[in-house]
């Protein structure tokens, strides 16, 4: 018998009666323990401490490789107790242990095997508790047919099979052993006169009836399905003489009993689930995962598991696919939100409404890490042959691809702006965005990747929506000499240098004919010029001071860009409203004026400060005629009239 005298000794001859206290404290932490599912397999340990006197009662996992009945106690007489620190700070030891509990519950018949020692004492004390806290003692140590009486349960169907199968080989006779309810281990020599005797007549008034299901270990070499952790693997010794047939081991399991234990293990997992014709089905609409009872009963047969210990894997699997499904099908309707998708039995089909193309994929094949982003990028590959890209905001609605200019400085001014996705002009670069007209976000290079577009496909997308970009600037054309020169003011007047198609537009709802070629230019974000190739540089300076002279004027920032573009001009589009500018505050303390624009057709800009807002009513480029600004500009249209 081991004894655990020298760790669990008290120091200055502590009386070894112990406080009923102590118990009803272990036993109520084991109860906790088992009921919260904290460690079937614990130890609760409970230490005194004799400054404040106060007992501490803590609990600690018990690992076993294979648990066994020798692994049990060779784990309970090697367990190497920690340091425990009491309420009070004094630190406490194994002499100040009084008393120490090592378990191993048992779900399906619910009892606990318990092994406890206390201070003073010189033997392990053995009991069986139930699920209320009853304990029963137990006398000694038990063999397999004890532990299966008091337990319903051997702790190992693999030690149970060794000792049948040595137990056959030396003495010849026919050995049989209950695992559990429902599952019966029989060995017994090959040879004749056992060969012809009836399993129903051996396992006598065990024998299930009509829900037996009879396997033999040695059938394994016929199976086709692969498991793993075989009777090879766990019993080399005697993998011979069960091939050869020296040894005839048999298995016989009740399905009956067998699907029992799934459906508590179900039920207790709260999943809703189907049994019929011996399959199991668990069921969380739409998804569903199968678990053939069939297969089940051959992986407990032939791997030496008990019914629990193979249910808890095969639930765990089907639960899992099922999250895995729920992951798949939630991705693809988050990332591909204006696609038809619908689950088809095992198979989740994808269409896109645009040109009736689908695809089906599997829910329930093994995923590797990443996986879930290439089927969403082959779907969309797949689904979107000779189809024009149409950008999606996040949200699911249609969106607009936008175009904004920048200084080149923006790239070493903003943070990871290389991330983001442009196009680099001479002293200026064109950000690109993305809005539904109530979120606006900037294009990121890994959206290109995501979306399997390049830039040249949201190039065309820009394009395709010209007239649905309202834009709102100040624009006044004004003739010096021969020279008609346009200057456009807004905190974002450079964007109309995105197209050509915007300049064109421009001139349109000025009335004003600038020919078939233009030069733009912009010495700052927020001031633009247009004017002929001919234009002399004198004239071209009085321009840029009288507009300079408007803009000192209006409530505009001043932000140098220096960029400059020329342009064939050939359609118009846009839609423009010509406006005027809010002038500047009197004075610093005057109250902020709002910077005016056309309300968009969902009343949100694309950008906080953009000038080019989204519209839903395409148009060609027309004139607002609420313009009142009366400048240099205008006066020298007068001048010449």
């Amino acid at each position: 018998m081991i004894t655990l005298l020298a760790i669990m000794s008290f120091l200055e001859g502590e009386k070894t009666q112990l406080n009923p206290e102590y118990f009803k404290k272990l036993i109520d932490t084991r109860l906790y323990a088992i009921k919260e599912r904290k460690h079937q397999d614990g130890a609760i340990i409970t230490f005194y401490c004799p400054e404040c006197k106060h007992n501490n009662t803590i609990m600690k996992p018990l690992f076993f490789q294979s648990l066994t009945m020798d692994s049990f106690m060779h784990t309970v007489s090697s367990y190497k107790f920690e340091t425990h620190n009491c309420v009070c700070g004094k630190k406490l030891d194994s002499n100040n242990i009084v008393i120490a509990l090592y378990a191993h519950y048992f779900p399906d018949t619910r009892l606990d095997l318990q092994a406890e020692i206390t201070a003073g004492s010189d033997f392990l004390a053995f009991y069986k508790m139930d699920l209320k806290g009853r304990r029963e003692p137990l006398e000694s140590i038990m063999d397999f047919r004890h532990m299966y009486e008091t337990f319903g349960h051997v702790l190992s169907a693999r030690e149970c099979w060794k000792h049948m199968m040595k137990s056959v080989q030396e003495t010849k006779n026919i050995q049989l052993y209950n695992v559990e309810k429902g599952y019966i281990l029989i060995a017994m020599p090959g040879e004749k006169p056992y060969a012809r005797v009836n399993m129903r007549e051996i396992a006598g008034p065990d024998w299930p009836g009509e829900s037996a299901r009879v396997i033999k270990l040695k059938e394994l070499e016929e199976e086709t399905s692969d498991f793993n952790e075989t009777y090879r693997e766990w019993m080399p010794e005697y993998k011979n003489d069960i091939r050869s047939g020296r040894i005839d081991a048999t298995v016989i399991i009740d399905v009956n009993a067998l699907q029992e234990v799934l459906e508590r293990t179900l039920n207790e997992e709260g999943m809703d689930f189907v049994i019929q014709d011996n399959n199991c089905y668990v069921v969380k609409k739409p998804f569903k995962a199968y678990l053939p009872i069939k297969e089940i009963v051959k992986e407990i047969a032939y791997r030496g598991k008990s019914f629990q210990e193979i249910i808890e894997e095969k639930v765990d699997i089907a639960l899992n696919s099922i999250y895995s499904a729920e992951n798949i099908y939630n991705t693809i309707k988050r990332d591909m939100p204006s696609y038809d998708i619908s689950v088809n039995d095992d198979f989740l089909e994808i269409t896109n409404p645009r040109s009736g193309l689908s695809e089906k994929i599997s829910l329930y094949r093994p995923l590797k890490r990443g996986s879930i982003r290439q089927i969403v990028a082959d779907l969309r590959e797949n689904l979107s042959k000779s189809e024009e890209f149409r950008p999606l905001c996040k949200c699911g609605k249609d969106a607009f691809i936008i175009k904004s200019i920048e200084p080149a400085s923006w790239l070493s001014g903003t943070k990871d702006s290389f991330n983001y996705l442009y196009e680099e002009k001479e002293n200026a670069i064109v950000l690109y965005y993305i809005s539904c007209g109530e979120h606006t976000r900037p294009i990121m290079k890994t959206d290109l990747a995501e979306w399997l577009v390049n830039r040249k496909d949201l190039d065309e997308a820009f394009k395709r929506e010209l007239d649905s970009l309202r834009i709102n600037v100040e624009a006044h054309a004004g003739a010096y000499d021969k020279d008609v020169i346009i200057g456009v003011l807004s905190n974002r007047a450079c964007d109309i240098m995105i197209d050509p198609a915007f300049v064109k537009g421009l001139t349109v709802a000025l009335d004003v004919d600038m020919g078939n070629k233009v030069i733009v230019y912009a010495p700052m974000k927020e001031l633009v010029l247009i004017y002929r190739e001919d234009a002399t540089l004198e004239n071209l300076n009085m321009a840029v001071m009288d507009l300079q002279n408007i803009a000192m004027k209006k409530d505009v920032n001043q932000t140098a860009l220096d960029y400059i573009e020329v342009f064939d001009l050939d359609e118009a589009h846009g839609i423009f409203n010509i406006i005027s500018l809010p002038d500047k505050p009197i004075n610093e303390n005057a109250e902020e004026i709002a910077s005016v624009e056309a309300p968009a057709y969902d009343k949100t800009p694309v950008m906080d400060d953009a000038e080019i807002i989204i519209d839903s009513k395409p148009s060609t480029a027309v004139k607002n005629t609420e313009q009142s600004s009366m400048d240099r500009f205008e006066e020298k249209v007068k001048d010449d009239n």
